[in-house]
């Protein structure tokens, strides 16, 4: 095992009716607050009203933000920042999914900061410091509640970046399974999808991991795969959301990272770049791109794809199949997999034309941590309509 440091300061309150705490949490922090929210889930879910009702009981002043939209945009963050400076505001909720919380962070950051808030995703300025900001999950999916990751689209360049950084940790973030209750089938696919990606990109990797780190990430996968089907079929089992939230803080926390030389898939990349062209959601595009890289760089891949076959898709090896056909059949029953539970798995499903593949390649071409461009082009070809 590799040397590893792991930090996570965010405290994460867990359970049946924790939202009804969010005022008492966000006074420790102060008590001018935005709340920042997208378009309608945090009001069917009933969220917005326990949220509220709680803020004023503990006498918080409130300021919102509202209509933050799935890959969330550069506009909304900077309408937020503007709202922070003009009512100094000291402390930022986050209501709602992964767009939503990612929103918050960059809004956070921005408010404490004199220049442009893009500056941040283009390496111009690094955030030095950030308002607080408090969680409240109504998807699991993205992990953004239990990380410092925000990850922003800017409309007119048609970019979609990603920014880490130890200030956009949450100080606290309130998970109630409850809250996803409302979530439907496609959705709850989409995000079981997110929380399976952000494991299997660091399952499927070249180098050497611990057998305690592949075990881990197997029964995380199998144990996704398995409740997104039994909340599609009911969606107010509590087990089955509580294991998908539960799952998503988890996958995305670093402690997949812990010990192994990193991400060797990169789906979350191209994805990125590829959204700045299409409004698909993210859960739907990583549907299509996960089993193209596996099948792209099945070679170099294949002693972890082989593992991947049997211990998480479930196949025994029969006849004398041959290891690259094993690996074929793990991938493809992954792909009907998602499928069946109502995932796009074609390039073209998503809404991206043909003619845009080359603008995309380039752009990821210039992520460091990129495949580069002519992968990149394969990629997207492999499972193209």
């Amino acid at each position: 095992m590799r040397n590893f440091e792991l930090i996570n300061p965010t405290k994460l309150i867990f359970g049946r009716g924790v939202v009804d705490q969010v005022g008492t949490e966000t006074l420790r922090y102060g008590k001018r607050v935005l709340l920042v929210m997208g378009r309608n889930s945090a009001h069917h879910s009933g969220a917005y009203d326990t949220v509220c009702r709680s803020l004023r009981d503990c006498g918080l002043e409130v300021f919102e933000l509202s209509g933050v939209l799935p890959n969330p945009r550069l506009s909304t963050c900077l309408e937020g920042v503007q709202v922070c400076k003009d009512n100094a505001v000291e402390v930022v909720i986050g209501l709602g999914g992964g767009s939503v919380l990612d929103s918050a962070k960059a809004i956070a950051a921005g408010a404490c900061y004199a220049g442009n808030l893009w500056d941040f995703f283009e390496k111009k300025a690094e955030i030095s410091t950030a308002l607080p900001v408090v969680g409240i999950m109504t998807l699991a999916a993205t992990g953004s509640e239990y990380n410092r990751i925000t990850v922003i689209k800017n409309e007119e360049q048609h970019k979609k970046i990603g920014l880490w950084n130890e200030h956009l940790f949450p100080r606290v973030s309130l998970v109630d399974p409850e809250l996803t209750f409302s979530v439907p089938p496609l959705y709850t696919a989409y995000s079981g999808v997110d929380i399976i990606s952000h494991v299997l990109e660091r399952y499927v990797t070249a180098g050497e991991q611990p057998l305690i780190q592949q075990r881990f990430k197997e029964a995380l996968m199998r144990s996704v795969m398995e409740n997104v089907e039994t909340a599609q079929a009911d969606p107010t089992d509590y087990e089955a959301r509580s294991t998908l939230m539960w799952a998503s803080s988890l996958a995305c926390s670093s402690l997949f990272d812990a010990g192994i030389a990193g991400s060797d898939i990169p789906a979350h990349i191209i994805d990125t770049e590829a959204a700045s062209f299409s409004d698909h959601a993210h859960g739907a595009g990583l549907a299509v791109l996960l089993p193209a890289v596996m099948t792209f760089y099945l070679q170099r891949h294949l002693p972890a794809l082989i593992r991947f076959t049997r211990q998480v898709m479930g196949l025994e090896r029969t006849g004398d199949v041959s290891d690259e056909a094993y690996a074929a059949l793990g991938i493809e029953a992954f792909r009907l997999w998602l499928d069946r539970i109502g995932c796009p798995i074609t390039v073209k499903a998503l809404g991206i034309d043909r003619s845009h593949f080359s603008q995309i390649a380039r752009q990821v071409d210039e992520n460091a941590e990129g495949p580069g461009e002519k992968d990149t082009l394969g990629i997207l070809e492999t499972y193209a309509d």
